[in-house]
């Protein structure tokens, strides 16, 4: 745990908030490259990178918030100080998701196209994210005494790294997302990817997280959502399987 890289005076640097600037660079660098693999306007791709950075920030954080609204209510300073941690991912893609539908509607772009561009640098960027969750002491697992189990100075015992197992997550995910995009599949495949694969290994993680309270069913929020998110994914897959199939039906 390493929440403060150095401070210069009254300027603090959090690690969390280095890591999630790398992690944004990363998947901005990717997404040019992509944009102008794919023959479509770099410099909209930063425009529109720049829209979902900033309302999937928002969405993050605000649904944080409202889980901790106890807390934040007695101290409403502290909801701006994103670069502190404290975001909640799905609320991300919610803002980032509704950003780009509108921004890509308002220019004539197609949604999906641009999604598909999209998630495999979004899923790098989560990658260097949780790295910042491990520094900064957040998103911590339930207690361990495999060899590689670590310990914070505010728990007691050793714990599983789950930041990291999900930070080793989303870089394979990325990896296989963007073998899978340049493989120039039909679109919204590898947006059904994804948010499917994402969700499953979310879903699996919870069950070695230690910081989420259990709900419904014995499972978590996080659970829960992914739970959806799967199932609207397979619903994503098979509508546009099936809009593909109707389209070649009329060109044969």
């Amino acid at each position: 745990m390493h929440p403060i890289l150095f401070s210069l005076g009254p300027l603090v640097i959090h690690s969390y908030g280095v890591m999630v600037a790398i992690g944004v660079w990363a998947a901005v660098t990717v997404l040019r490259r992509n944009a102008a693999k794919a023959g479509l306007d770099r410099d909209l791709a930063v425009n529109l990178a720049l829209a979902v950075i900033f309302f999937g920030f928002a969405g993050a954080r605000l649904f944080y918030v409202f889980l901790f609204w106890e807390y934040f209510s007695h101290v409403p300073l502290q909801i701006v100080q994103i670069w502190k941690g404290g975001i909640v991912l799905y609320g991300g893609m919610a803002g980032g998701l509704a950003a780009l539908w509108v921004v890509t509607k308002m220019k004539g772009q197609s949604f999906l196209e641009w999604l598909d561009l999209f998630l495999p640098p979004i899923a790098l960027a989560q990658g260097f994210g949780r790295i910042g969750c491990f520094l900064n002491g957040c998103c911590y697992g339930t207690a361990s005494s495999l060899p590689w189990a670590v310990s914070f100075p505010f728990l007691e015992g050793r714990v599983h790294p789950t930041q990291l197992y999900e930070s080793l997550f989303c870089f394979a995910l990325a990896a296989f997302l963007l073998v899978l995009w340049g493989k120039r599949p039909k679109p919204g495949v590898v947006s059904a990817a994804y948010f499917f694969g994402y969700a499953l290994g979310r879903f699996v993680l919870e069950l070695v997280r230690g910081d989420n309270p259990k709900l419904v069913l014995g499972l978590t929020l996080p659970q829960a959502v992914s739970v959806l998110v799967m199932v609207l994914s397979v619903f994503l897959l098979i509508r546009q399987v099936r809009n593909e199939r109707k389209r070649d039906y009329r060109c044969s």
